[in-house]
């Protein structure tokens, strides 16, 4: 949703209340989540894990939140001191196949890639995940993954989707308790704007830099057929 479109909506002078977007110069009602709080607990980990190449798979599809992760992920870059590879920040389209196809066309283009990537939804991580592995690379021995979404599919993948977690049931109440109070009352209420805080689910695919060094000396690349 867009701009304009909250504010066309706004305009229509009915209790309103959006979610899973978030504009700070608009005077509406938002419920979202603290995608940069989210994007913060990601890079620090991978900070913390040892890693100081860290790569972004964003998308060339435009949503808020999506934006709003992008826009966090070079903020939480800079507070971390790291400094950001232009090459390292990859763009793919927001579904599975897209994802995977447009990462198998960078691979088979000469990516380098980083040490570790944070993708901007577990459907992207998927795909990437995919890519990676047919090109002949191992998760998390070869490179790290941490998703955002926190969607079934990760924790029963192999090996599981370190991902962030933020509670849709959480955003669902706060909305709802917050557009009864604005039917409820008699007069003009001030714009409220929530974000929830978020979860890193640690699971299987990152590890620490110094245990991959223990394993491989260097990823090994499928080579091309003869």
């Amino acid at each position: 949703m867009t701009e304009a479109d909250i504010r066309l909506i706004q305009g229509l002078g009915y209790p309103t209340v959006f979610i899973d977007t978030f504009f700070d110069v608009i005077d509406a009602n938002f419920v979202d989540m603290n995608n940069e709080d989210a994007v913060y607990k990601v890079l620090s980990r991978f900070h913390q894990q040892g890693f100081r190449r860290i790569g972004f798979v964003a998308s060339h599809v435009e949503t808020t939140n999506f934006k709003l992760r992008r826009d966090a992920f070079f903020k939480n870059m800079a507070r971390l001191g790291l400094a950001v590879e232009e090459s390292d920040v990859l763009s793919v389209e927001s579904t599975y196949d897209g994802a995977y196809g447009d990462t198998r066309q960078l691979l088979a283009d000469g990516l380098a890639l980083a040490e570790c990537y944070f993708c901007t939804n577990d459907i992207i991580a998927y795909g990437f995940i995919r890519a990676l592995r047919e090109h002949g690379l191992s998760i998390p021995d070869d490179v790290s993954i941490i998703g955002f979404d926190n969607l079934p599919q990760s924790a029963t993948m192999d090996p599981g989707l370190t991902t962030i977690e933020v509670s849709k049931r959480k955003i669902g109440y706060l909305a709802v308790t917050m557009l009864d109070d604005l039917i409820q009352s008699a007069d003009p209420q001030p714009a409220v704007k929530i974000q929830v805080g978020a979860e890193l689910v640690l699971r299987g695919s990152h590890e620490k830099l110094s245990q991959r060094a223990g394993k491989k000396s260097a990823p090994k690349l499928k080579q091309p057929a003869e």
